[in-house]
Parts: C-alpha cells; sequence; structure tokens
C-alpha cells in the first residue's frame, strides 16, 4: 500500500456569513487559525481512495459530487469528503435535511480539495497503517443534560507508517463538536479539532482530525473557558492520552489500544461499498407533540433555553413543509487494510456510532466512524432520547438512526468481500444477506402454498412483464427446477391469440387495461393453481389486473415485488391497488425504488438489481417446495438439463404428465 498527505488553505471572505449557530447573526470579521483542507491518499491493488477532510461546518451531496469528479481526473478511484463542523467557519448550507452550497465557497472549496489532493499524490509513499483507540477523560459529555457526568470518551486513529516503522502521519476522529468558540465569535477558526491537531503533530509528521459519531457530544460541560486557550488544552488532553507509535508487531492488544485483528495487516485498497437507506419524515403530529414538550424549560440556564428556542424555531419550519417524501442518503463502508472506515451523512449519536462498530466487527478488527460525510442530512438521534435541542432540528422520524446503524453494518459488510472493487458486485453481495435476512419467513409460506396447490393437481402459474420475466423463466423449463410450472406472458397473444406482434414489442403494452384477463383465459387455469406474480414496480395494468383475476377465480396469490419501490411517493402514480395489496403472501425482491443502485453522477443510476434478488428468491422457493414434497412422500417432477444423455426422454415424460397444463418454452 502506498498513501500520501497533502494539504491547502481554504480562502475565507470577510463579511461573508458564518455557520453553525442559529442565532449569529454577523459576517467573518477576521482569522483566529487558518482554515484548512487536508486530504490523505490510499492507493493499493489497482485502486487509489481519497480522504477529503474540509474545516467547515458541513459538506452538502453536491459539492462533494463536483469534489469527487474534480479529483477523478487526478487518477482517483474514489473519493470521500468531510467536515470537521467546526462552527466557526462559513456558513455552508448546514440545514436539515441538507441544502445548496453556497456558490462562492462551493468554488473554494472544490479548488483547495483538488490542489490537496494534487499533493496528496506527489506525497504517495509506501506506507502500514494500523488503528488505535483511546478513551479520554474530561474532553467531552452528552450536551442535552443539564448536570455533568464523567465520560471517558473513544478516540480512534488511524496511524500510517513508513516500511521501516516510522510514524509518518495519522488521521484522529474526536466524537465531540467542536464547538469551544462561542456564537459571538466572528474568527473563523477550525476549533476543537484545529487543537486537536496542533498538539499531535511533530517533526514531519502530517495529522488530520476528522469528527465521528458526535450528535449528542459536546464540551458544554467540561470546557473551562471558549478561547484558544482552552481549546489547546482540550488538544493537549487527546495528545496526551493518544500514543502514536509504530504498529505492534504481535497483534495482542494493548493498554488503551486496539491493535490490529491480523499481525500481517492486508495491503489491499477496496473500493468503497454502500448501502441506501430510506428515512421517513417527521409526521406533522410528531413534530407538534415535540414542540409541545419542549416549551416547558423554565429550569433550565439561560443558554439552553436560547437554544431549544432555536430548535422550536427550526422544528416550525420542518412542519411549515409538510414533507412527505422519504431523505434517501448512502452509507458507505471502505477497507484499507485491516481497517474499515466508515462514511455516515449527517450527526449520528455517540451510542450509535458505538454500534456499528461493535456489530460490524465481531472479531475486534478495527472500524472507525465518521460523521459529517459526502453529505449532510441533520441530526440522527438514537430512539428514545428526550425533546432535546438534537430532536427536535432532527429532520427523520424516530428510529431513523437505528436504521442508519443497520445500513453501515451492511456496508462494512459488502467493503470486505474482495469484489468490492466493482460497487455492484459488493452492494449485490450486501442484498443476498439482507434478502435472506428479512424474506425467509415470507418465502416459506409462499413454499407452504406451491407445495400444496401442486399436491392437489395444481401447477404453479407465473406471471411477469419486462425484465421480471427473468425470474418467471428461471422457474420454468429449467434443469434442476420444477416440471409443474406454467410461464404466462404478453407474447401468449401473439403465439396463441392472433395478436399483431407490433402490438407485443411496444414497451409500455403492459399497461394496457383488459391484457391479464385475455391472457388468463388463453392459458385456462385449473382451480387448484396457484400464481406468482413478479413485478418489481406491482403498478402496471396486466400485473395488477391478473392478480386481481386471479384471487376472483380462487387462486392463492404469491407477489414478488419491491415494497421500496412500492412505498415511494417518487413512484409513477396510478390509481387503484398495487400488486402488494392483492396477495397471500408478499415477498420483497429488496430492491429500492427505480431499481438502480449505483448513482454514477447526478441523476445518472446503473445496477438494476431487482431480477438479481429475484432469480435468488425464485431459486430457494423452487427448494423449499421440493423438500416439502420430499416430507409429504410425494415424488418430485424436476427436469433434468436436455444436454444430458437421458435428458431428452426425462423431461419428455414430464412434459406429457402435465400436457395442456404446462406449456413448453420456446427454444
Amino acid at each position: 500500500m502506498r498513501a500520501g498527505h497533502g494539504v491547502e488553505p481554504l480562502d475565507v471572505v470577510p463579511g461573508e456569513a458564518m455557520g453553525g449557530y442559529a442565532d449569529r447573526t454577523a459576517g467573518v470579521s477576521g482569522t483566529l487559525d487558518p482554515l484548512e483542507v487536508h486530504a490523505v491518499t490510499f492507493a493499493g491493488d489497482g485502486h487509489r481512495f481519497a480522504l477529503v477532510v474540509a474545516d467547515l461546518v458541513c459538506v452538502n451531496a453536491d459539492v462533494a459530487a463536483r469534489i469527487r469528479a474534480a479529483v477523478r481526473d487526478l487518477g482517483v478511484d474514489s473519493c470521500w469528503v468531510a467536515a470537521t463542523h467546526t462552527h466557526a467557519s462559513p456558513e455552508a448550507g448546514c440545514a436539515p435535511g441538507g441544502a445548496p452550497t453556497p456558490a462562492s465557497l462551493a468554488e473554494r472549496l472544490v479548488l483547495a480539495s483538488a490542489r490537496a489532493v494534487r499533493a496528496a499524490l506527489a506525497d504517495e509513499r509506501d506506507a502500514r497503517l494500523h488503528a488505535v483507540r483511546v478513551h479520554v477523560p474530561g474532553l467531552g459529555d452528552r450536551r442535552a443534560l443539564p448536570d455533568p457526568q464523567a465520560v471517558d470518551l473513544p478516540v480512534d486513529a488511524l496511524v500510517v507508517s513508513s516500511g521501516a516503522g516510522e510514524v509518518v502521519g495519522v488521521v484522529a476522529v474526536s466524537p465531540v463538536h467542536p464547538t469551544v468558540l462561542p456564537e459571538t465569535n466572528r474568527e473563523v477558526s477550525a476549533d476543537l479539532t484545529g487543537g486537536i491537531r496542533r498538539a499531535l503533530q511533530g517533526g514531519d509528521r502530517w495529522v488530520v482530525v476528522a469528527t465521528g459519531a458526535a450528535g449528542d457530544i459536546s464540551t458544554r460541560h467540561t470546557r473551562r473557558a471558549r478561547d484558544r486557550a482552552e481549546i489547546d488544552r482540550l488538544g493537549a488532553t487527546v495528545a496526551e492520552h493518544l500514543p502514536l507509535t509504530a504498529p505492534p508487531q504481535d497483534g495482542l492488544e494493548r493498554p488503551s489500544v486496539v491493535a490490529p485483528a491480523s499481525a500481517r495487516p492486508r495491503p489491499s485498497v477496496l473500493a468503497p461499498a454502500s448501502a441506501r437507506v430510506r428515512l421517513d419524515p417527521k409526521r406533522p403530529e410528531d413534530l407538534a407533540a415535540a414542540l409541545a414538550e419542549a416549551a416547558d424549560a423554565r429550569d433550565a440556564g439561560e443558554r439552553h433555553r436560547s437554544v431549544l428556542r432555536q430548535g422550536r424555531a427550526i422544528a416550525r419550519d420542518l412542519r411549515s413543509r409538510g414533507r412527505t417524501q422519504p431523505y434517501e442518503i448512502e452509507v458507505e463502508a471502505v477497507r484499507l487494510g485491516d481497517v474499515t472506515l466508515v462514511a455516515v451523512p449527517g450527526e449520528l449519536f455517540l451510542d450509535l456510532g458505538e454500534a456499528v462498530r461493535a456489530r460490524s466487527a465481531p472479531d475486534g478488527s478495527p472500524v472507525i466512524v465518521l460523521g459529517y460525510t459526502n453529505g449532510y442530512l441533520g441530526y440522527l438521534p438514537s430512539r428514545g432520547t428526550p425533546t432535546s435541542y438534537e430532536t427536535l432540528v432532527s429532520p427523520v422520524a424516530e428510529g431513523s438512526g437505528e436504521r442508519v446503524v443497520e445500513a453501515a453494518v451492511e456496508a462494512v459488510a459488502a467493503s470486505a468481500r474482495p469484489m468490492a472493487e466493482s460497487r455492484f458486485a459488493a452492494g449485490a453481495g450486501a442484498l443476498v444477506d439482507r434478502v435472506l435476512a428479512t424474506q425467509m419467513p415470507a418465502i416459506r409460506r409462499a413454499a407452504g402454498l406451491v407445495a400444496d396447490a401442486l399436491a392437489a393437481g395444481g401447477v404453479l402459474q407465473t406471471f411477469a412483464t419486462g425484465h421480471s420475466r427473468a425470474v418467471a423463466l428461471e422457474l420454468t423449463g429449467r434443469a434442476g427446477g420444477l416440471a409443474a410450472v406454467s410461464m404466462l406472458a404478453v407474447k401468449d397473444l401473439v403465439m396463441f391469440g392472433g395478436v399483431d406482434p407490433a402490438l407485443v414489442l411496444d414497451p409500455t403494452y403492459e399497461r394496457t387495461p383488459g391484457l391479464a384477463e385475455r391472457i388468463y383465459a388463453l392459458a385456462e387455469p385449473d382451480p387448484a393453481d396457484v400464481f406468482l406474480i413478479v413485478s418489481n414496480s406491482g403498478i402496471n395494468a396486466a400485473i395488477v389486473e391478473m392478480a386481481q383475476l386471479a384471487r376472483a377465480n380462487g387462486h392463492r396469490v404469491i407477489a414478488l415485488t419491491s415494497l421500496d419501490h412500492t412505498r415511494s411517493s417518487s413512484a409513477r402514480s396510478v390509481g387503484g391497488p398495487h400488486l402488494a395489496d392483492l396477495a397471500d403472501v408478499v415477498i420483497d425482491n429488496c430492491a429500492p425504488a427505480g431499481d438502480a443502485t449505483i448513482e454514477l453522477a447526478p441523476g445518472t443510476r446503473i445496477g438494476a438489481v431487482s431480477s438479481f434478488t429475484g432469480v435468488l428468491i425464485a431459486q430457494v422457493l423452487a427448494e423449499l417446495v421440493c423438500r416439502a414434497l420430499l416430507e409429504r412422500g410425494a415424488d418430485l417432477p424436476v427436469f433434468v438439463s436436455a444436454n444430458l444423455a437421458s435428458g431428452d426422454r426425462h423431461n419428455a415424460a414430464l412434459y406429457e404428465r402435465y400436457r395442456g397444463r404446462v406449456r413448453p418454452l420456446e427454444p
């Protein structure tokens, strides 16, 4: 592996608006310490990853995408952009749900990031990585509590050493809001992250400091003053507890230090893996209840009451917007040797960040969570958090933080796979895990319905349109598959019903009312037959009408569909029920709304997964049906490959057995 570091100043404009504090009205008046943009590059096994960390209150997805595009031309394959979350920086569009980055700041940030990455590339050299974790007393505390509680906060560090074992750099991650400076401050500063940087620097060693799961942690109860000297005192506290030494050779745990799980770190740099998660916005009634609960804060101090007033104002604004469309974010993980970094585009609470670490690394391999990275959604509180500023201004429903944890765990699992070089392959592997973890009860119920139908002399009737036909085809006329499966399709109208082929070639023909009735009539299903209807969207006329017809004629109906798409407000609007509303059993293919999983550029998505997961579900379903039939003592009508010597004779006997019930597939 090779690693390099670069740093560039981030220019500020006198008088420009400052971010972080809602009650701050004055603009930038000067500089306490310069704002910086750091870049660290890691290259190995054909992939180069860059981490950009900027002294800003947040980075939104729009400017992160521009930076990724800019550094791609420099030879960087993947890039994350993080904010330190200093509240002494220019306003960057840091609003609940995210906002556009001010144009002037975006231009300066893109330029500084590209220069920092270029410097990091020039600095690349052979490197070894190991992770260190220490617990630091007196650094911060839970900010919403009225009284301080003694908490030793976990600080993580990714230590970069030369091949000779000399420490050349460190990426430290602090789970603390960098808000030592007050809301009255008008001078730009990196605040606490800058203090930690200065304290850890020594000789030629470079230092980058990012902010982790700091949503509910600040220096409110631990700071003794609100000035540069206090910043440096707290930075020195971190440096006192954080050992920056060469990587351990024995792989053993040492006091306050977590060594790598392996004594021989892998040199690989794998492409980041991602997991998308859709988070419901707060309901108006939930916002109203929170506002009512927050109205009574008479026992709190004046500053606390002031912060709650700001929170109530933001919550009222959220309520007035009346948003119903879910927020969609992407949580990513990247594997660098034996260390995994996780990127969360929001303010995750500390216990949720610790949950990601605990659940992602049961073997003790290091996982480091970065917040404020690749976008800004807002606060992501833990379920059950009492009403506070953080819960008031969070734009998402309670429980969203836990859903982000699930997505992070999924991304970490995918990032460890060698196929993570392909985002589709990594994401598909994670989807297999999700399908098997969540859909087996529904698949088992569906298998019971199919086994009952076959035992009663019926067959499985499959119906699908578009690319969902691949799933129906997987179950039909296939070597190792059940013979008692008949595939219904729109093309039946041409092959058996005399319809003009030109009509069927229209990709929108499946939306035509009345098609399903004609297809059903041509098939003449037996009352004992069971239907499996496959549709990712579950909304087109032929699909919905076939489900309605099957139910009306006494058939049990199994739906294989994307519930995410069905429930999405971005789905094409149609009147009446969806496929999922009409089925006895619903199996979720776990595909996202729109099916495509990888955003290569704004507005451009690739990597549809519904066929992939659908085929997996189809084969698991077929296996469980066969097992159920064996348990009942029934024979298994299963095809063998036609390319085996006995194949034609064996399969011909099965086709004869189901003559008139199952149509042979065309070549």
